[in-house]
């Protein structure tokens, strides 16, 4: 989820660089900051959880900041349930898992001197609870943008590669991903501020299928497409391109769905292969 800032007009043939967003999102910037902040700190919750040399009165003197943290995640989400099918699907997803997150830290916070068993079982909990969540707040966030796209012209494998630089730097499972792109330059008119999310989306859909080698292709016949599928032995030659993927949550291919038809873009999700069909 990257911030916004004033609207501007990036060049024809390319995406701005990594931090900048030519957009207006439905939502305040801030918004979105604080559900962050939020999730850093249970990130942070399992570090401190997995390190011995931490006291456990530590980790309970951060419980006042991290129940306020949930507050604000639960509060985000159950905003969401108000929203259209998709949204809502989403936003019940995270209150769900944000009411387990409550639970746990008062299991942590029942329990002053806990074993390193108990610290690992809680670190471990913790992990999948953070990831679920960061799953649950990217898709929102990416549902929020997608409310008002602004479309320019891009070329397609610059989506494709700019897509994987901008995501180096974010949480989430970094995975390699062979690229095969198209020559000559294939241009079209997108938000690549919401397509290039939806390609890692992709890749996360064919990756939570079982498959560990990924490639992604992008096409211009007989419409520019994107291809995530298994990569084949002849792909072992192809470049790499590293994509931040978030968990595949259970109302993910929803939202997915959702976020795509915003941009007027049609997307296929059969088992262990996903495209996307530009307008």
């Amino acid at each position: 989820m990257s911030s916004d800032s004033n609207e501007q007009k990036p060049d024809s043939t390319s995406i701005p660089p990594s931090g900048v967003a030519y957009r207006t999102s439905a939502r305040a910037p801030s918004a979105w900051g604080a559900v962050r902040d939020a999730l850093a700190a249970v990130h942070n919750l399992v570090a401190l959880l997995r390190s011995p040399s931490v006291q456990s009165r530590i980790i309970l003197d951060l419980m006042p900041e991290l129940k306020v943290g949930a507050g604000l995640l639960h509060a985000a989400c159950e905003e969401a349930v108000g929203g259209d099918e998709a949204t809502a699907q989403v936003g019940a997803h995270g209150v769900k898992t944000v009411d387990a997150l409550d639970s746990l830290l008062a299991a942590i916070a029942a329990t002053p001197t806990p074993s390193s068993v108990d610290r690992e079982a809680h670190a471990n909990r913790a992990a999948d609870l953070a990831d679920e969540l960061e799953g649950a707040a990217d898709l929102l966030a990416l549902l929020d943008r997608a409310a008002a796209p602004v479309a320019t012209e891009v070329v397609l494998d610059l989506v494709a590669r700019e897509a994987g630089r901008m995501s180096g730097t974010a949480r989430g499972r970094e995975m390699l991903v062979q690229f095969a792109g198209i020559s000559p330059d294939c241009v079209v008119t997108t938000d690549p501020y919401i397509l290039g999310p939806i390609l890692s989306l992709l890749v996360a859909s064919v990756h939570a299928s079982g498959v560990n080698a990924i490639v992604l292709r992008a096409r211009s016949s007989p419409r520019a497409h994107f291809l995530v599928e298994p990569a084949r032995l002849e792909d072992a030659a192809l470049p790499t391109l590293s994509l931040r993927v978030t968990r595949w949550i259970p109302p993910s291919e929803a939202a997915l769905r959702r976020i795509a038809e915003q941009i007027g873009a049609s997307l296929e999700i059969e088992g262990r292969r996903g495209s996307i069909v530009l307008p």
